[in-house]
């Protein structure tokens, strides 16, 4: 079971979502040195401590992450700084780009 899932509404093609999921974990990949590779509409990552996905769908993009041990006590700032990422990536797309779920845990 996932420690962190954020799910956030679009109304993009999948291309585009795929595309704005790309972009978000090279910023990821860059700042927390995480590796990625596409499986299908699903973007898996990877690090010590760190695994996740990112399924575009549609309609949505759900983010799954599961922390290891030490990173656990930095699941707040994690769920924050992705937010904060997913909102600034999907606010040019309308109203629905603001809508998100997210289980805290």
């Amino acid at each position: 079971m996932a420690d962190i899932e954020i799910v956030k509404s679009h109304s993009l093609t999948i291309a585009q979502a795929k595309a704005l999921v790309q972009k978000s974990a090279d910023e990821l990949a860059a700042e927390y040195d995480l590796t990625s590779e596409w499986q299908d509409d699903a973007l898996h990552f990877h690090r010590p401590g760190i695994d996740g996905r990112m399924l575009v769908t549609d309609s949505e993009v759900r983010l799954e992450l599961t922390l290891g041990l030490l990173l656990k006590p930095f699941k707040g700032k994690f769920i924050d700084r992705l937010e904060r990422n997913f909102d600034r990536l999907l606010a040019g797309q309308g109203p629905n780009g603001r809508e998100s779920r997210s289980r805290k845990g």
